[in-house]
């Protein structure tokens, strides 16, 4: 059994805040979920996903959500989770930590186990050098712009559509024009600098490079190896590509 979905998480502890499913038959499962550290539901989280700290204060904890959630799945056959983007399978990691339900540990080690990261798999379907955000693939499936809210089930809905209408089509060239540079340079010009915002906080970096550079000085504390600068800045492209925040901040590429 096939399911898409999607978590939105809080600030830095990145707990699972809210969770989305559907699966191939078109059953879905939603709530919003107390974190152990409702405090990080920042200003920020609720910008960006509407969902306030008094709403995750008076939500079901991970270990009710998710022993619902095993509950709900269909145990008949083998489970595949797709999610669009690599945050949610750490999202889960995070969560499962905390819980102590024996179920809610299953239905969460199950995702961990089986999650598919499906902008991968449509990158290559639509032969793209870099992967897109997940609205943009519906807008391209619908002939309508689409607004992403991140609603965990707006997007595994969004997530199981793209999923069902790709797999029925052929693509010959790519449908999209691709700005350089390509995926995993990270020199750029300051005509094309990086923005890292949070709440009323703003910061410009003449390249991922250098932004990668604060991020460690910022939070890791330490002197980046070329590979793991590397890696870093091939996260903030992505996540500004995928308009999803990385490490706490929303990126933005400034075209001046």
């Amino acid at each position: 059994m096939r399911y898409f979905i999607d978590f939105e998480a809080s600030q830095f502890a990145e707990e699972i805040i809210s969770v989305g499913c559907v699966d191939e038959s078109g059953r879905s499962f939603y709530s919003l979920v107390r974190p152990k550290k409702p405090k990080k539901v920042t200003d920020f989280i609720t910008k960006l996903t509407g969902i306030t700290r008094e709403e995750v204060l008076a939500a079901p904890t991970a270990d009710e959500v998710f022993s619902k959630l095993y509950d709900w799945l269909d145990k008949s056959e083998a489970v595949k989770f797709y999610c669009y983007g690599d945050c949610d399978r750490r999202f889960a990691f995070n969560t499962v930590v905390t819980a102590e339900d024996f179920r809610a540990q299953t239905a969460l080690s199950l995702i961990i186990a089986n999650i598919v990261d499906f902008s991968v798999e449509l990158r290559k379907h639509f032969k793209m050098k870099r992967s897109i955000g997940l609205a943009k693939a519906v807008s391209y499936y619908r002939g309508e712009e689409v607004v992403q809210r991140h609603n965990s089930l707006d997007d595994a809905v969004y997530l199981s559509e793209v999923f069902i209408k790709s797999r029925s089509e052929v693509i010959d060239k790519c449908p999209f024009d691709e700005d350089p540079p390509n995926r995993g340079e990270v020199v750029h010009t300051g005509k094309r600098s990086v923005m890292a915002m949070r709440d009323d906080f703003e910061i410009t970096f003449a390249s991922c490079g250098k932004a990668a550079e604060w991020l460690s000085q910022v939070q890791l504390k330490k002197k980046l190896t070329v590979k793991e600068k590397q890696s870093i800045s091939n996260k903030i492209s992505l996540a500004m590509e995928r308009e999803k925040p990385y490490s706490g901040y929303v990126w933005r590429r400034n075209k001046q």
